[in-house]
């Protein structure tokens, strides 16, 4: 081939288009903590009544008063945070829910408005027909969707952090659990998973070569207790050496992993910044339990490769962890939505993710949140607005690993990302105090004990 002839080729190759992305999107919404007793004296009409009319019993309130700060999600709060869900989720490809169906004080609030002691039969059947019951309405906001959800520390007919394994509560919510997600799509052991721990393996909706391990990490929590059972961490245990399986066996399938549980790694900055301990290392608030949080992250670290995503929730605002090698090198980043509940003062929020439909790499996310909280009269006045997108809000080409160091790197240097990511943070309500700033600074970049102690304490 002569010259013109290859100058006319390479003229050719570079007047083509490029080749398009085949791009998709799924949401990540997290802390939903749906509370079906306000208003108390209303909501005892529901121990008997079938979960299948508790949508008509709700809308015929004639109070459709949102829950506001301070408080769980009520029904109307309910109602506008999976009406802003279907619209988020109608192009989408799947919904991932990282945990906390169900209010806080669950068991309590049973006994109190319905009579029900707690550790009754009639208190746990509530909790799970509670469950059901969201499980049922998100099944409706996403209607044909996959919903993958997991478990969160009040997800449970047994209190607050006492999941028990093999329990009645898993039990009842198995085939709801499976149905979201599709029962073509979750793995073969997934009865004998769910009802040992919550926790399953399925197959990616759109990525052939890609798993979704959700887990139940309440069971790692450092506040978990079996009280309904005498199995003690029987099953902490076996869902830290079924994830170690799974995980080698994705590596040496040459498959993908992505990664859904309620509780992050690292550290709880707000724990600590709020202990009264004498000295800092004794204020240092672990998010998990040992041995659990130590052989978590280092699979985590040793499967940096085959872990290509992660998302949690349970502190409730917006949030993110860094994992690192052994040498310091970011080798992951785990994903903390906001919460639907404002119980703990921020506004209502969720993610919605773009990927790569090919590679299966995230691209970057944006934050839909409830901005008239305080004055919508009803759902039907609530305002959902976009409240950033990440890679714009940051200066970053996208979210990903390298991308989240990069605007930690501006946080630990109190830059104008501070102020940022204080306001984003909490959803527009307010500001994280710039006091309490190092704490969650160093949470986000040292999830390892040495880590954040020398972050955090200088030593």
């Amino acid at each position: 081939m002569n010259a013109r002839a290859v100058l006319f080729a390479l003229a050719l190759v570079l007047a083509a288009p490029a080749a398009q992305a085949d791009t998709g999107t799924f949401v990540h919404v997290s802390d939903i903590h749906f509370n079906p007793f306000d208003p108390p004296l209303r909501a005892r009409a529901l121990a008997g009544m079938p979960i299948e009319d508790w949508p008509a019993f709700f809308a015929a309130d004639p109070d459709q008063t949102l829950a506001t700060w301070g408080e769980d999600t009520n029904h109307a709060l309910l109602a506008t945070s999976l009406d802003a869900l279907a619209k988020a989720s109608a192009d989408a490809d799947f919904v991932l829910v990282t945990g906390d169906l169900i209010a806080h004080r669950f068991e309590d609030n049973v006994e109190d408005v319905l009579g029900f002691p707690q550790g009754s039969p009639a208190n746990a059947a509530f909790a799970v027909r509670t469950t059901l019951f969201v499980a049922e309405r998100l099944r409706a906001a996403a209607p044909g969707k996959p919903v993958f959800v997991s478990l969160g520390n009040n997800d449970s007919s047994c209190g607050d952090y006492r999941i028990d394994p093999g329990g009645t509560y898993l039990a009842a919510t198995r085939e709801a659990v499976r149905d979201l997600v599709g029962p073509g799509r979750v793995a073969a052991d997934f009865d004998e998973t769910y009802l040992a721990g919550g926790y399953y393996a399925a197959q990616h909706p759109t990525l052939p070569d890609t798993t979704i391990i959700v887990l139940d990490d309440v069971l790692w929590s450092i506040w978990y207790r079996n009280g309904c059972s005498t199995t003690g961490l029987d099953g902490a245990n076996a869902m830290m050496v079924w994830l170690e399986k799974q995980l080698a066996q994705a590596k040496a399938a040459g498959r993908k992993v992505w990664l859904a549980h309620h509780i992050p790694v690292g550290f709880d900055a707000y724990a600590t910044t709020h202990s009264r301990k004498a000295t800092c290392k004794e204020r240092i608030v672990p998010m998990l339990a040992e041995p659990f949080a130590s052989q978590f992250v280092a699979l985590l670290v040793r499967y940096g490769g085959t872990v290509t995503a992660s998302f949690s929730g349970h502190i409730h605002h917006d949030d993110y962890r860094l994992l690192r090698d052994a040498d310091g090198a970011v080798a992951g980043v785990e994903k903390i939505a906001p919460a639907i509940s404002p119980v703990f003062g921020q506004n209502p929020g969720f993610h919605i993710f773009s990927y790569d439909r090919t590679t299966g790499a995230l691209a970057d996310f944006s934050t839909r949140y409830l901005a008239n909280l305080g004055t919508a009269l009803n759902p039907f006045a609530a305002e959902w607005r976009e409240e950033y997108i990440f890679s714009k809000a940051y200066d970053v080409s996208g979210y990903s690993p390298a991308g989240v160091e990069t605007a930690w790197r501006t946080f630990e240097a109190e830059g104008v990302a501070d102020d940022t990511f204080r306001r984003l943070y909490n959803v527009e309500k307010g500001e994280l105090p710039a006091e309490g700033l190092p704490a969650y600074v160093c949470a986000i970049g040292h999830v390892d004990p040495a880590g954040f102690t020398a972050c955090y304490c200088g030593q």
